[in-house]
């Protein structure tokens, strides 16, 4: 059995970390932060991806597809399946049309409903499908994570910093820091590649009762989504322009001096630095709840994808070796976490 150090205390590196573990390695999970689940893990959507969101991306959706299943039985008291998923194609500025979307869901044998939701979506602005999608409760989730962890013995450091000498302590070293993937490549001499970053705002709101826990994703193009913000009673707001305070492609994320207090630091009550009103601008025009929302506070993070996949808006999830004894994992879909530590495992 191997020494396993993984590095990187989002959901990718827990769930890595317990399933390595699970096959009898001795393993250690290192996080830079002073608990678990801090970054992009529990700043996003929520919503539990099967496919739908990628019409322009087969090789996502067939991904999305894979992996769903596997996350949903590893979490499934973190599953919530009690809200009201719809999905509305913009009329305009879409890059996918309505029958585009629906051939999408049939070809990948996707459950829809064609509806008509005027008070949910506006039918001036857009077309709106309900389809088969569950949510996410980020507090549910840390806690499984948590006693999975205890459960299966692995070790975990928080407020760690990596150098070199870890490659001294452990056979195996399991990378899955995200954003940060760079920076601990560095520390410990390996080479690394450019990524593109954006430094993301997530607003948090109340919406009217009348929005009945529900989950809606404008799409194809510069729009935006609401979803239930766990069990409680606020939704996060997401905007594919909006949210991006700033982006750049390069080896480290370029993070505004005025924004780095903010980052990774839960709900920021009353921030200085908000696009909220931007939010509730484009939103209103398909979504009138939207209109009504109440700004309770903003959480930021960073969000790294690939870069030059604007096209097909492609979302891979990569488990590879660095060398023969680091593994390098990515991802920016939660779903596919199991899949991506089973693959783990088997590599070690």
């Amino acid at each position: 059995m191997a020494r396993v150090a993984v590095v990187g205390g989002g959901l990718f590196g827990t769930t890595a970390a317990i399933h390595v573990a699970r096959r009898g390695h001795t393993v250690q999970l290192f996080e830079r932060r002073n608990d678990l689940l801090q970054s992009a893990s529990t700043i996003n959507q929520y919503r539990i991806h099967r496919g739908y969101h990628y019409p322009r991306s087969p090789e996502t959706t067939q991904s999305c597809l894979a992996g769903v299943g596997l996350f949903v039985e590893e979490y499934r008291d973190a599953v919530m399946s009690d809200s009201r998923h719809l999905y509305g194609i913009a009329r305009e500025d879409s890059k996918t049309s309505l029958e585009e979307f629906l051939h999408h869901c049939e070809v990948n044998k996707l459950p829809y409903r064609p509806v008509n939701v005027p008070e949910l979506i506006n039918p001036d602005h857009a077309d709106a499908v309900e389809v088969v999608e569950d949510s996410l409760d980020p507090g549910a989730l840390m806690s499984l994570i948590k006693s999975k962890l205890a459960e299966a013995g692995v070790k975990v450091h928080l407020n760690a910093s990596i150098d070199g000498s870890i490659t001294d302590q452990f056979d195996r070293i399991v990378l899955a820091a995200y954003a940060a993937n760079n920076s601990v490549l560095a520390a410990i001499g390996r080479p690394i590649d450019a990524y593109q970053f954006e430094v993301c705002e997530k607003p948090v709101v109340s919406l009217p009762s009348s929005f009945r826990r529900t989950d809606i994703v404008i799409m194809d193009g510069p729009f935006m989504s609401v979803g239930p913000f766990g069990r409680s009673d606020l939704y996060a707001l997401g905007h594919v322009v909006h949210a991006i305070h700033s982006t750049n492609v390069g080896l480290q994320p370029d993070i505004p001096a005025a924004l780095r207090p903010y980052l990774d630091n839960g709900i920021v009550r009353d921030p200085q630095f908000t696009r909220f009103r931007e939010f509730v601008d484009a939103g209103a025009r398909f979504i009138p709840a939207i209109a009504e929302a109440r700004h309770v506070g903003s959480m930021y993070t960073v969000r790294t994808v690939l870069p030059n996949r604007d096209a097909t808006d492609e979302r891979p999830t990569l488990v590879s070796q660095v060398d023969e004894r680091i593994i390098q994992v990515f991802s920016g879909k939660l779903s596919n976490c199991v899949e991506a530590a089973r693959a783990v495992a088997d590599l070690i």
